[in-house]
C-alpha cells in the first residue's frame, strides 16, 4: 500500500512542479483560471491573494496539516519537488555511509523564528519580505532562468544559478534540511503539525531495527534509538514506510505503545521489577 502511495505522491508533486514551471515561464498562463488556481495552492500565494479563496485555501491546507501532517511540502510544494530530485540523484551517485541519511536534532532556535518573522510581516503587509522568501518564488526564478534567459537579464541569471546551486548543493547531500531549517512555510506548517490526528509511527512490536527508515529519511526525522518520528520535520513523503521490510513504519493515529510493557510487575511478587529475581521485597 505505501509504496502505492508513494508512487502516487511523486506523480502529483511531479504534475504541480510541472505545471508550476510553465506558469513562471508563461506569463498569460498566470491571468487563466489555470493559472489562478494553481497561485492559490501555494500558501504563499494564498496569503498575498486575500479575499475568500485565499483564506479558504489557507484553511484547507492547516486542516490538511492537523490531519495528516505536512503533506503539502511533499505534493504541492515545487522547491520540495526539486530537493527531492537532487536528493535522489545524489543518493544513486553516493557510495558509502556519507549517502546515507541518519537522525539529526531539529533546529528549532532556527526554523521557528524565521517562520514567526514572515509570518509578523505578512499581518504587516510587507509583502515583499513573504514573496522573496516564499519555496515558490526561488522556484519560479530557478525556472525562468533555465527557460528564457535573455528575457530576465544577467542580474536575474546570477541570481537564479545561486540559488540553484544553493537547493541542489544542499539537498544533494543532506536531503529536505534546508525545507527544515530556514523555509518559513516548512517552519510554519512544522508548528503546526506538531501533533497531528495521522502520522507516521514506528510500531515498536514490529521493528527489527535494521535502519532501513532512517536511512531512507531524507528529512532527518526517524530516530531509533526511542523509535520515534519526529512529525515538525516529517513531510509525508511515505519513503519510510516504502522500504520497511517488517510493516513497522506506518500512517497511525497516534503514537505506538508496546503491547507487552518492559517493565511490569513479576508473578507472585509485591514489588514492581522488569528483571527476573529481583523483586521490591527485601
Amino acid at each position: 500500500m505505501y509504496k502505492n502511495l508513494r508512487r502516487l505522491r511523486i506523480a502529483i508533486s511531479v504534475a504541480m512542479a510541472g505545471l508550476l514551471a510553465w506558469m513562471a515561464i508563461d506569463s498569460a498562463l498566470q491571468a487563466t483560471a489555470l493559472g489562478r488556481w494553481l497561485a492559490h495552492t501555494q500558501i504563499a500565494g494564498a496569503i498575498l491573494a486575500g479575499g475568500l479563496t485565499g483564506v479558504l485555501w489557507c484553511v484547507l491546507w492547516v486542516l490538511v496539516t492537523i490531519t495528516c501532517g505536512r503533506v503539502y511540502c511533499s505534493t504541492a510544494c515545487p522547491l520540495g519537488t526539486l530537493m527531492d530530485v537532487s536528493a535522489h540523484i545524489g543518493r544513486r551517485a553516493g557510495r558509502g555511509p556519507a549517502s546515507r541519511y541518519s537522525y539529526m536534532d531539529p533546529l528549532n532556535a532556527l526554523r521557528y523564528p524565521i517562520a514567526a518573522v514572515v509570518a509578523v510581516c505578512a499581518i504587516a503587509g510587507i509583502n515583499s519580505i513573504v514573496i522573496y522568501t516564499s519555496p515558490d518564488w526561488t522556484y519560479a526564478s530557478i525556472a525562468r532562468a533555465c527557460a528564457r534567459p535573455m528575457a530576465i537579464g544577467a542580474s536575474g541569471v546570477a541570481l537564479a544559478a545561486l540559488l540553484l546551486i544553493g537547493v541542489w548543493g544542499v539537498a544533494w547531500r543532506r536531503g529536505r534540511l534546508i525545507c527544515n531549517t530556514v523555509c518559513p512555510v516548512g517552519g510554519a506548517l512544522g508548528a503546526i503539525s506538531r501533533s497531528p490526528i495521522y502520522r507516521m509511527a514506528i510500531d515498536t512490536d514490529k521493528c527489527i531495527g535494521c535502519g532501513l527508515c532512517e536511512d531512507a529519511c531524507k528529512a532527518h526525522c526517524i530516530n531509533l534509538n526511542d523509535h520515534t518520528v519526529d512529525a515538525t520535520r516529517c513531510v509525508m513523503c511515505m519513503d519510510c514506510a516504502a522500504v520497511c521490510p517488517n510493516s513497522a513504519i506506518v500512517l497511525h493515529r497516534g503514537r505506538f505503545r508496546l503491547s507487552t510493557p518492559l517493565m511490569q510487575p513479576m508473578a507472585g511478587e509485591t514489588g514492581f521489577s522488569g528483571v527476573t529475581g529481583i523483586s521490591g521485597g527485601d
